[in-house]
């Protein structure tokens, strides 16, 4: 009998090809390999034509979902080609590491979860530590042993130590695997406490799992497993040590399933300490192990060209030229990314390194996502998913994509209900971007699909067998929680475009209840916008708009009951922000186009108009919405703008109101003359240290205006006040003669005369 123990480091073509070349030498009657024992069960989906790497191994704790850990798995993993080679060849495959009913208890109770060192080849997850912590320079070189011994090597990159003399190796594969051990048999015995306990449990299960597999007689036995346990599971040690160190261990209920992966998680940079530079290379060495950089380097050019640079044959060539030149120059066994990505930058790039980012998403990283099989065990609430998925044709891509949608068409009024009800699971696969059009039935969506986001539907299963169900149960279980009239108005707003049937009512009710007993003027106003949503799309979403109008009824007049008073004593912030309130409660009115609505309106603007106590910047922001609306003629205007601009008046208040008033109104300024005069000469008559303090606010107001605007007002200021006049003409007085020559003793008197 024999055991032959294979210590591999990450995911990499060349470990994969040495692994599976060993395995072909020592022909195994059994393959044990470091993983969790729980996901055994699904290994069978591996050789199912419809499975696609890259994908993962999802395991978690049913009751709590969110408790949960990767195994990421690639064509060109190791551990992906001995379960191959296992399958195909009829070889049993058991998965060797501690359980994962052990390793989640204890993350259960943990609070900060922690990276897995960088050598594991399968998982990312928390690590239980011992309390003695060993010195800092074993610590460093527990993380990356393998850092530590290109240094050694006198290599300042260990990638490019480990490529050169694992990955692209010619040697014979059982003596590399026989090296590497010996190499992490040399650390662990020099390095005094760099063991940490969680290792020596983790290959307390493995020697017992080879064990088992030895006493059932089989005859040659593999053992694939991280290096650093490779050496520790040769040894033999005492069995009531053994037994000490995993006693009393927790446990917890662990179920796994399959999930898709991508590219860009599995790139170490994406917090996954086992995760390698570049995917995309590595897919590509894995594919065409014979190439010596012409095929890359073709494929470099097709990247840039796609990028619109211009790229030519002669480029190419000598791109790969100097990439062999380089490779010859080092002693290396073979070029590697960094040749290429030096040969890269030299030739095609002039020397600048910036091109080359260009490459990342397409090339370096690749946009490759996996797929899994319809078949392999998923919750009901996940089969939901990937059915609508492909009925309303979403792709879960990898990167960003952005997505226009048409309210008007069937499907796409279907694709933004879905995408709304997984934002209320918390699954934010869509964010909406703001749209440039005048219509209802526009959304626009950027789609970014991350793999994690399955945890988020998993945990999500107990609320219903369907998307609709579970978004459902979700957001009436939330606004049972809330206190606070603002964020149940937030979640009415999502809810509303989501078509919770059961849930909106809720929130309805919920809404009225609030704001019943609400003060805040802000809060009262927002509470509005979500109300509006249902009135002004119910044609376009077919919402049911029963109860909606009382109850946007009920809330505006509050509005505008406490709207008067909610805008005095506040600060020039508050100012801002409520009037950003006030002007789209402005356009909800304009939309709703409800007569009763717009004449109490106009005359709540009417009123702030007129009352001097209100926000300086308020007083101009409403001024501008009565001069577009009508309510003020254009001498009511313009006299308001003498009081504001008045030299009376402090000019931080003047420039607060004129910073309102201006905001957006560009046009009133290029055709209302009257207006312009004022502005023009009230700042004819500021003093140079006035102008130069409050230039930053005029800076900033104009600075919103398009590039035409502010050239044509550019002309307009060159050539000066216009010949209008921009006094206004007193009003008419009836005045009362006897009763004035009644005052005037008084006021000598007071003056001295």
């Amino acid at each position: 009998m024999a055991t032959h123990i294979f210590g591999i480091r990450h995911h990499g073509p060349g470990s994969a090809r040495h692994l599976v070349r060993a395995l072909e030498l020592v022909k195994p009657e059994i393959i044990l390999l470091e993983g969790p024992p729980e996901a055994e069960s699904i290994l069978s989906w591996v050789t199912d034509p419809s499975m696609v790497p890259p994908v993962a191994i999802l395991a978690y704790v049913p009751d709590n979902r969110h408790n949960a850990v990767f195994y990421p798995f690639t064509h060109y993993s190791p551990e992906w080609q001995a379960i191959l080679y296992g399958l195909k060849n009829n070889i049993p495959v058991r998965f060797i590491d501690m359980p994962l009913v052990h390793k989640l208890a204890e993350k259960e109770q943990e609070i900060v979860p922690e990276k897995s060192e960088e050598e594991e080849p399968l998982e990312e997850i928390l690590e239980v530590k011992d309390e003695t912590e060993p010195d800092e320079e074993a610590a460093t070189i527990r993380r990356n042993p393998i850092s530590y011994l290109a240094e050694i090597a006198g290599f300042a990159d260990a990638e490019e130590w480990w490529e050169q003399n694992f990955e692209l190796s010619n040697e014979d594969p059982l003596l590399l695997f026989e090296t590497v051990k010996n190499a992490m048999k040399a650390l662990r015995e020099t390095i005094p406490n760099i063991e940490e306990k969680i290792d020596l449990q983790r290959e307390v299960f493995m020697r017992h799992a080879i064990q088992k597999a030895f006493n059932e007689m089989y005859g040659s036995i593999a053992v694939v497993c991280g290096a650093w346990h490779a050496p520790a599971l040769e040894q033999t040690f005492k069995q009531k040590d053994e037994k000490e160190l995993i006693k009393d261990l927790k446990k917890t209920k662990v179920e796994c399933t399959w999930i898709p992966w991508t590219n860009d998680r599995l790139m170490s940079a994406s917090g996954y300490g086992a995760g390698i530079v570049s995917p995309g290379y590595y897919d590509h060495q894995w594919l065409h192990p014979e190439d010596d950089g012409t095929l890359w380097m073709t494929k470099t050019a097709r990247e840039f060209r796609n990028q619109k640079m211009d790229i030519s044959s002669a480029h190419v060539i000598e791109a790969v030229r100097l990439c062999q030149s380089l490779t010859a120059l080092r002693g290396l066994n073979k070029s590697g990314l960094k040749e290429a990505i030096e040969a890269t930058q030299t030739v095609m790039c002039m020397g600048d390194y910036l091109p080359i980012t260009l490459l990342n998403k397409g090339l370096i990283i690749g946009n490759k996502i996996g797929a899994i099989p319809d078949s392999s065990p998923q919750s009901p609430l996940q089969v939901d998913f990937e059915k609508q998925c492909k009925s309303l044709r979403l792709k879960s891509t990898e990167g960003e994509t952005t997505l226009t949608l048409d309210l008007r068409k069937p499907l796409d009024l279907n694709k933004s209900i879905f995408l709304h009800r997984l934002m209320v699971l918390g699954v934010d696969w869509g964010k909406k971007d703001a749209v440039n059009s005048k219509g209802t039935f526009k959304e626009q969506w950027r789609l970014y699909w991350k793999p994690e986001m399955l945890i988020e539907l998993i945990a999500k299963s107990a609320m219903g067998n369907s998307i609709e169900i579970a978004a459902d149960f979700q957001l009436r279980e939330i606004v049972e929680k809330e206190t606070t009239l603002k964020a149940v108005a937030e979640w009415l707003e999502l809810s509303i475009p989501a078509e919770l049937s059961k849930a909106t009512p809720v929130l309805l009710q919920k809404m009225d209840k609030l704001a019943a007993a609400a003060s805040d003027i802000e809060m009262l106003i927002t509470a509005l916008f979500p109300l509006s949503e249902i009135l002004k799309y119910g044609n376009v979403r077919q919402s049911d708009k029963e109860g909606v109008k009382d109850i946007f009824t009920s809330i505006f007049y509050r509005t505008l009951v406490g709207l008067p008073m909610g805008c005095v004593s506040i600060n020039v912030e508050q100012a801002t922000e409520l009037s950003s309130h006030i002007k789209r409660l402005h356009k909800v009115i304009l939309v709703l186009d409800e007569e009763d609505f717009t004449k109490e309106w106009h005359k709540t603007l009417r009123k702030l108009g007129t009352n001097d106590q209100i926000a300086p910047y308020i007083s101009g922001v409403v001024q501008k919405i009565a001069l577009e609306s009508d309510i003020f003629a254009a001498e009511e205007t313009a006299a308001a703008f003498s009081r504001a601009l008045s030299i009376g008046t402090a000019i931080e208040t003047s420039a607060q109101w004129l910073e309102g008033f201006l905001h957006d109104a560009a046009t009133i300024l290029l055709l209302d003359e009257q207006i312009w005069n004022i502005i023009y000469e009230w700042v004819a008559l500021l003093d140079e240290q006035t102008f130069t303090d409050l230039l930053p606010i005029l800076r900033r107001t104009f600075s919103a205006y398009a590039s035409p605007e502010k050239d044509k007002l550019a002309q307009k200021v060159k050539r000066g006040p216009s010949s209008k006049s921009s006094q206004v003409k007193p009003a008419a007085i009836n005045l009362d003669t006897d009763r004035a020559q009644q005052a005037i003793p008084v006021i000598e008197y007071l003056l001295g005369l």
